[in-house]
């Protein structure tokens, strides 16, 4: 995505010169404003970033931040400030600015600035299009967004999705495996055709019930031209493993997507999962972190999912919330928040989210 139509302000007119002759002959409209309420004016005009002079002290008012945020939460806001002085701006830079530009100003650096612009915005709307895809499959999915191998994971999966060669999504338990493999079937060529999930921890005999569909139709022709979703697919049993590999090599016209919580090489080392038939379901993988990995997606995503509930958001109690491990992932974080919800009450969120365990007495010894 090419930045077009950039907002500036400079304090010093030499600075603004020279900013908007190098973003003129890098083929950008400039939009020049004063301060913070003429660059809201530009944003509602429409533009595409927003370089802003660091010493500009309306800008850093909290009350005006917010109204951009609100008004243009995807808005790239880049600082330009003295060389020798990034260092002062760096909390900046974690909560409102997407990048720095450093004075004297150069057309290298400009350009450098618009193409890594460019390609954020790019990764953005990338993202943004994923999980509004997956939205419309089966409703909103809950995946953090403030961590960064989240962002590269949707990526990922976007580029994987325009192909048809067969994906092995791992996971544990909770992180969405299932939908994300409903994301991929929807993000590619075969989204007009059937989508079949089997749960691959039913009993041997109805797995191959459902393998084989009866008829000798076998799966692969029941959803031909579209995807089949084989979830846990790493615990079948020898039988159902030689049974799929058979289907695979019969004029398999389907797209394959595979998950699993448990580890495949483990289980291929142990000798409990064929490698031939590992080889034809791998050839591209997803790793879905846990939540615990993530500490800064468990606050974001609990307090997306309380907005949800229409529960007001606690005025403490977020670093327990962060700390605490969420072995059952967001559908665990999903879970309590809903019961959260039903019980209402406390203003402290780890009170109202983390689990409660009963208290076990000890059996004491009768002396004597």
């Amino acid at each position: 995505m090419v930045i077009k139509k950039t907002a500036i302000i400079q304090n010093n007119p030499g600075d603004q010169q020279t900013l908007t002759e190098i973003l003129t002959a890098s083929g950008c409209e400039v939009m020049v404003a004063r301060d913070g309420a003429e660059l809201l004016d530009c944003v509602s005009e429409g533009c595409d970033a927003a370089i802003v002079d660091s010493g500009t002290i309306d800008l850093w008012e909290r009350g005006f931040l917010n109204r951009l945020r609100d008004q243009a939460p995807d808005l790239p806001l880049v600082l330009t400030v003295q060389s020798g002085t990034v260092h002062s701006y760096v909390a900046m830079l974690s909560t409102c600015a997407w990048d720095f530009l450093t004075k004297p100003y150069s057309a290298e650096a400009v350009s450098l600035l618009l193409h890594r612009l460019g390609e954020q915005k790019l990764l953005l709307e990338q993202n943004r299009y994923l999980w509004e895809e997956l939205d419309s499959v089966q409703g909103p999915v809950r995946v953090g967004m403030r961590d960064a191998r989240m962002v590269e994971i949707l990526r990922q999966v976007g580029k994987v999705a325009q192909t048809d060669a067969p994906v092995m999504i791992l996971g544990e338990p909770g992180t969405e495996t299932a939908q994300v493999a409903r994301l991929i079937h929807k993000a590619s060529t075969r989204k007009d055709r059937p989508f079949i999930r089997i749960d691959c921890t039913l009993p041997e005999h109805k797995l191959l019930e459902k393998l084989l569909c009866r008829q000798s139709l076998g799966v692969g022709r029941l959803a031909a031209g579209g995807t089949v979703f084989l979830d846990e697919v790493i615990g079948i049993s020898p039988k159902v493993q030689a049974t799929l590999l058979r289907i695979l090599e019969d004029q398999f016209s389907a797209r394959l997507v595979c998950a699993t919580s448990k580890d495949p090489y483990d289980a291929m080392d142990r000798g409990d999962f064929r490698r031939d038939l590992f080889f034809r379901i791998n050839s591209a993988q997803v790793f879905l972190p846990p939540l615990r990995e993530r500490t800064a997606d468990i606050l974001l995503l609990a307090g997306e999912m309380m907005d949800d509930f229409g529960m007001p958001r606690p005025d403490s109690g977020w670093d327990e919330l962060a700390q605490y491990e969420w072995p059952g992932n967001t559908r665990e974080l999903e879970a309590a928040v809903r019961l959260a919800s039903i019980r209402g009450g406390a203003s402290n969120a780890a009170e109202q989210l983390l689990p409660r365990r009963p208290v076990r007495k000890r059996n004491r010894r009768k002396s004597g």
